[in-house]
């Protein structure tokens, strides 16, 4: 039953405590409407407030009726709404720029009523897309990890460790009435062919693929957790400004250095590197010149600093390390 694994996950990975505000975002797909049912009918179990968010990107005509429908069933819920509104301009990433802009709304929102904790809806299989589309674009160890249950920021999962099918059920079971993103359909984004066309080829070699990948991300979690310390001292120790510093990293050791700088550009660029990025970054500790990202990003040598900026080119696309 969803009502109970999303109360062990909760209390097993400690995502939030009694007497915090959390804020649901909810986007009106099954696993969000799912995710704010179950969070509305755990309240009194769990001792938490509840707030309801969902946003429209105005990529899309009917993405203002999503939003009503959201709010109705917030209402239904007796939980307090906030319908957002972000504008998403040109970019070579539509989905990538449509998030960022999506988690900086709900961010503002959260500060803004006092919430400490956002809820949104990923689910094991979110996470076994998360890993393939990662080893698809070269990840290294880190990459492995996929979504983290509970962020630094505050993000949590409680849907984590439960099924889509679970979810899907649950939806069906209570009536609750959803809408369908086409873009979770569309071929034409490399998430939706995972979904749709790899990961159902791997479930015919193997029913338990997706428990499989959600194990492998959970110990590569549990591991890489091992060099925290030495990861974050690392990067602590070469700070410079809004840089940091070469020489400091180049003394420490290769697994740690490396470990700190792809954090470090991460946390800058919310994004995770493929191997070719990591490796063309790690030869600017020794070298000249600059790596460009996508989203519009550059990693680029400033004397005794590696910086991350926006690229001033127009173009967001990667360069070819």
């Amino acid at each position: 039953m969803l009502l109970k694994q999303v109360l062990k996950t909760i209390r097993h990975r400690e995502l939030f405590q009694p007497g915090e505000l959390v804020l649901v975002a909810v986007s009106g797909g099954p696993d969000s409407m799912a995710l704010a049912h179950v969070l509305a009918a755990l309240r009194s179990s769990l001792g938490h407030s509840l707030e309801i968010a969902s946003v429209d990107h105005g990529l899309r005509s009917d993405a203002r009726d999503e939003v009503a429908l959201v709010e109705r069933f917030a209402r239904s819920l007796n939980v307090p709404f906030h319908g957002l509104q972000v504008e998403v301009g040109p970019g070579a990433s539509l989905q990538a720029n449509a998030r960022d802009l999506r988690y900086g709304a709900l961010h503002q929102t959260a500060v803004s009523i006092g919430a400490t904790a956002l809820a949104v809806g990923h689910t094991r299989d979110d996470q076994a897309e998360t890993v393939i589309h990662r080893l698809l674009r070269g990840t290294g160890f880190e990459g492995l990890r996929g979504i983290d249950p509970s962020r630094s920021d505050r993000v949590v999962r409680p849907l984590i460790d439960v099924t889509r099918d679970l979810v899907c059920d649950h939806v069906r079971r209570h009536a609750i009435e959803v809408v369908c993103d086409p873009s979770n359909v569309d071929r034409r984004f490399t998430r939706a062919r995972i979904r749709h066309e790899i990961l159902p080829l791997l479930k015919s070699e193997n029913p338990e693929i997706v428990k499989h990948l959600a194990n492998l991300a959970e110990e590569a979690s549990t591991v890489a957790s091992a060099f925290e310390p030495w990861v974050e001292e690392a990067i602590r120790a070469a700070s410079d400004g809004d840089g940091l510093d070469r020489k400091a990293l180049l003394a420490t050791t290769l697994a740690v250095r490396s470990r700190a700088l792809c954090r470090w550009v991460e946390s800058r660029t919310d994004m995770a590197l493929g191997r070719a990025h990591r490796t063309a970054i790690e030869q600017l500790l020794r070298g000249t010149g600059h790596v460009l990202l996508p989203r519009g990003y550059v990693v680029r040598v400033a004397g005794p600093k590696i910086l991350v900026e926006r690229s001033s080119s127009s173009k967001s696309r990667s360069s070819r390390p």
